[in-house]
């Protein structure tokens, strides 16, 4: 019987909880991106090159108690990936401008949220250059403007400030091959992003 009201209350403290969840919400996003390159057609080895990740976000409740919502984000977000070549070490910086909508749902527990997302990433690159024993070049002849991924992950929502914390962790995986006119080789961005975000506006 005890077990049975302590459930009781759980589940009425989820319900009140998951009315506060129905807002609309603005906010802003920084955080780390643990860039990389997968690249097919050559022997170099590429590793992770940490990079920034900052922008804004809104997003807008899709279910009546707002556990599930639309997120749209837009973020500069620094990639590339570093490589050593010939006992030389070289740099990629392939910085892109991204529209991510992601699809959110969110457990309606009281005090922090956890929720899980995904969604499609569509990137504008906005720097393609490669720094490499010294020697700075562009390499944006050799890399597409256009680029799209998905992102999948989850996090958790905390009230603080009159409004939410937001703390998520994600990977991205690019679908493009981003390699322009460089024979077999191809090449598709990924990324680590750990973000932590601020809602300034909760209506």
């Amino acid at each position: 019987m005890k077990k049975l009201t302590i459930l009781f209350a759980i589940l009425i403290l989820a319900a009140t909880h998951s009315d506060a969840l129905a807002f609309l919400r603005f906010g802003l996003k920084a955080g780390a991106n643990f860039a990389n390159l997968a690249v097919d057609g050559t022997s170099t080895d590429y590793s992770i090159k940490p990079g920034m990740i900052a922008g804004a976000m809104a997003e807008i409740p899709i279910s009546p108690t707002g556990t599930l919502a639309v997120r749209t984000e837009l973020l500069y977000v620094q990639k590339g990936a570093e490589y050593t070549l010939q006992n030389e070490d070289g740099t990629l910086n392939t910085d892109e401008i991204v529209l991510a909508p992601f699809l959110v749902f969110r457990l309606p527990i009281p005090q922090v949220t956890p929720f899980l997302q995904a969604g499609p990433e569509f990137g504008f690159n906005t720097l393609a250059k490669e720094d490499y024993a010294g020697e700075k070049d562009n390499i944006g002849p050799h890399w597409k403007n256009n680029n799209f991924g998905i992102n999948l992950g989850a996090g958790v929502m905390i009230p603080a400030l009159g409004s939410d914390l937001t703390l998520d962790f994600r990977y991205n995986l690019g679908l493009t091959d981003m390699s322009e006119g460089r024979g077999n080789i191809k090449t598709k961005t990924n990324g680590i992003q750990l973000l932590l975000g601020y809602n300034f506006l909760r209506i």
